[in-house]
């Protein structure tokens, strides 16, 4: 187990749902059950599940070369299910957009993903007309060429990240992370979800933050049992 949140037990049920859910989208959608008008909602559904599961996977305890075998097929999901334009409104509602691809893209890189998967990330987020520093960041290092945007579309959300990209300060970060992190995800779906009567949590962490650790090699043994912080995902392949 990563979390103590909640027992084993907790997320065994979980999976076995989820992944019945996924089970069933499939094969409705393979069948021609779903509705014209509902065929983009369900392969939405498809991603975001997929993701759950993966997330709920990690929180578990499984072993991350799993986790890496399967994310190929989260990016499938991505990839058909992906519906943000770029003339959606930078809002609350866009928040959560902005954090699942935020999430994609810092699981690439800590799962260490082949470009050719890492690619069909990117395509879907230009395809998407969203700027970002944060996404180019990440890109720029598994793909050096890409040009750096100076757009941050959450500051007051993400100024702990251009901190840690400026200051190279953990000890700021662990700061960040012990007292205002998780308040600062209120605005999304999954916040509070351990307090649901039903299964809808995954587990809470701060995955951005460890993939720019990553990418600035920066010591971080003073957060290795911070309870957001996924320190192991950093340094299995080490």
């Amino acid at each position: 187990m990563r979390t103590k949140i909640k027992p084993k037990t907790y997320f065994e049920n979980y999976l076995e749902l989820e992944l019945d859910d996924i089970q069933y989208f499939e094969s409705s959608l393979q069948n021609g059950e779903v509705k014209e008008e509902m065929i983009s909602s369900v392969k939405r559904k498809l991603f975001t599940e997929s993701l759950h599961v993966l997330i709920a996977k990690y929180s578990s305890g499984v072993p991350i070369e799993e986790l890496k075998s399967t994310f190929p097929q989260v990016i499938d999901y991505f990839k058909n299910g992906w519906k943000d334009k770029g003339n959606t409104p930078e809002d609350n509602i866009h928040f959560d957009n902005y954090i699942l691809m935020l999430w994609m893209l810092s699981l690439s890189v800590l799962l260490d993903i082949e470009n050719t998967e890492f690619e069909k990330i990117v395509d879907v987020l230009d395809h998407s007309n969203r700027e970002d520093y944060f996404f180019d960041k990440i890109i720029a290092y598994k793909m050096p060429q890409r040009n750096i945007s100076n757009h941050i579309t959450y500051p007051d959300h993400f100024a702990f990240l251009k901190n840690l990209i400026d200051n190279r300060d953990v000890t700021e970060l662990k700061d960040y992370l012990d007292k205002n992190w998780y308040t600062s995800m209120k605005l999304t779906y999954w916040y509070d979800s351990d307090k649901n009567k039903h299964e809808t949590f995954f587990g809470y962490w701060c995955f951005e933050s460890a993939a720019f650790i990553k990418i600035l090699n920066l010591d971080d043994s003073i957060i290795e049992k911070q309870e957001y912080y996924p320190y192991d995902l950093v340094h299995w392949d080490k």
